[in-house]
């Protein structure tokens, strides 16, 4: 039998307490075997000057994973450091299938502000024959590909954000409940969004 295989795509800059919250969330569900947090080099939606050097953002999220209530289930992926850039999503699908396919089968995870873009991917529509799991992201509407989509209205609501963080880190203010003690020990070491 297949494992099944959560991709939860994303720049992790940094990866926070919640980002590993969701992908504990969809394992403690039943929704797969194992979640892999797909770290993007460069988003193709994202500009690259507020994005952390890539291996710190990959470092990081094998502190967190590392940390959770699933290690070995949790775990960062670097396979789009790999691939061309810009990342597209259906891109490292492609590549996913081609290498670990007959063993494993993907869905993806994404939040609600994603979904509501979606149309705006490339080859959008091929993304949809996976099963797309969607959990809810503050001030965002989750409606939109009804049928296609499963709705996670019980996952975990955080009310920060990898900016809310950057920008908190770079004032000097306090960030302890929102980041695992060894990714804000990795973030002072590094120097990252420092004052």
């Amino acid at each position: 039998m297949k494992e099944r295989v959560m991709l939860y795509f994303g720049s992790f800059n940094p990866v926070h307490k919640g980002h590993i919250a969701l992908a504990e969330y969809v394992l403690d569900k039943g929704l797969c075997d194992r979640t892999v947090l797909i770290v993007s080099p460069r988003s193709p939606y994202k500009e690259a000057g507020e994005l952390a050097p890539e291996m710190d953002r990959f470092e990081m999220a094998e502190i967190a994973c590392a940390a959770s209530r699933h290690p070995g289930k949790i775990v960062p992926s670097a396979v789009e450091f790999l691939l061309p850039k810009p990342s597209y999503t259906i891109d490292t699908l492609r590549y996913l299938e081609e290498t670990a396919g007959e063993r494993m089968r993907f869905s993806i995870l994404m939040g609600a502000d994603q979904i509501a873009r979606l149309d705006g991917w490339k080859e959008y529509e091929r993304l949809l024959e996976y099963p797309i799991f969607v959990y809810p992201r503050q001030g965002a509407a989750t409606g939109g590909y009804e049928g296609r989509v499963t709705l996670l209205d019980s996952a975990p609501l955080h009310d920060f954000s990898s900016t809310c963080i950057r920008e908190r880190i770079s004032r000097g203010e306090d960030v302890t409940q929102m980041l695992e003690a060894g990714v804000l020990g990795y973030i002072r070491r590094q120097g990252l969004w420092s004052p």
